[in-house]
């Protein structure tokens, strides 16, 4: 049985050699059947520099948000009434820190009595996959608004 077993072995070892043997004698010239055109070569120049650009936004939106955090005040919850609200409204200044969780911030507002359950707001950006969106940043938000306008509000 051992000795079936090893001239298998041997076989397959001397298959797969022979197969390499001929992939080093015949060598196929193998060509791409597709070629870039310049215009796709422009465009993806644009796209990259456009990106590019993008990533430099993003690098100074980063190093004023670490300014700022280093600057901002701790976070101020206001519910009283303004002029501009009715007296069943709450109201409040929300201020978002760097490395704040949608969760967090959704507890803050339900905790304010801006919105009734933080699980629909924190499904709302995980759905609408905003929650790597949130922006540093004050905003002023009430129970009057909607999950969306909440969202728009503290999202880019």
């Amino acid at each position: 049985m051992n000795k079936t077993i090893r001239n298998i072995g041997i076989g397959l070892f001397l298959a797969g050699a022979a197969f390499q043997i001929e992939g080093f004698v015949v060598k196929e010239d193998i060509t791409s059947t597709s070629a870039i055109t310049k215009d796709a070569y422009d465009q993806a120049q644009q796209e990259l520099s456009d990106v590019k650009k993008q990533l430099a936004a993003l690098q100074l939106d980063l190093n004023n948000a670490q300014q700022v955090k280093t600057s901002a005040p701790e976070e101020t919850i206001v519910t009283e009434p303004t002029s501009e609200h009715t007296p069943s409204e709450a109201s409040m200044t929300l201020s978002i820190q760097i490395g704040m969780t949608s969760s967090e911030i959704s507890a803050k507002l339900e905790d304010a009595g801006i919105i009734l359950n933080k699980v629909d707001l924190d499904n709302y950006f995980s759905d609408q996959e905003l929650a790597g969106r949130i922006q540093v940043g004050n905003y002023e938000v009430n129970s009057s608004m909607s999950l969306k306008q909440i969202a728009e509000t503290i999202t880019r």
